[in-house]
């Protein structure tokens, strides 16, 4: 059985895909594992609470604080979960790159960096915050650049909001930091 994906959700999965291409070509990565991860990444991200806490739960995922206060975290792992248990992605470095794509990860390879960073530029989403400008014109300069900015911009938007960050989030932040 084939998950049915919203149209707009698929538009952007498309968009992000094409954008995974670009990026990891401009810097050199691999382009095809860079675009498969970008298929997978947002599998499941039109569910909802209920079932991503409910998949998790029957999956025996830890769910950390974080994620239980914004169980949107899990939609990462979630899919990662379900494209390996269908057998549809063996690769444990693309799972990973779609497990810790809200995130970031610092064992990152740059296929994951530019999956990640596609997914958070691509141009809707540029349209719709533009302060993402500062992610898109690093990213000229590398993906690391660019998942530093975008970090830092979450990092800001949490402590405005009272979010409670992510730990992987943090420990990202300070891996690209101490790289930078």
């Amino acid at each position: 059985m084939t998950p049915e994906l919203p149209d707009g959700l698929v538009a952007h999965i498309d968009r992000v895909v094409a954008l995974a291409q670009t990026l990891a070509r401009r810097h050199g990565a691999d382009e095809g594992r860079a675009m498969l991860a970008a298929q997978g990444h947002d599998l499941v991200r039109h569910w909802g609470d209920d079932r991503w806490l409910a998949e998790a739960e029957a999956r025996s995922l830890t769910v950390l604080p974080a994620e239980r206060a914004a169980p949107v975290l899990l939609h990462g792992p979630l899919g990662a979960a379900l494209l390996a248990e269908r057998g549809w992605l063996a690769d444990a470095e693309l799972l990973d790159a779609i497990r810790y794509h809200t995130t970031g990860h610092p064992a990152y390879r740059p296929e994951a960096w530019a999956m990640f960073v596609a997914d958070k530029i691509e141009p809707h989403k540029v349209a719709r915050r533009p302060g993402l400008a500062v992610v898109v014109a690093a990213a000229e300069r590398s993906l690391e650049a660019a998942t530093l900015a975008y970090l830092e911009l979450m990092e800001e938007q949490g402590r405005q909001s009272g979010w409670a960050v992510h730990p992987l989030q943090v420990e990202t932040l300070a891996f690209l930091r101490a790289r930078a």
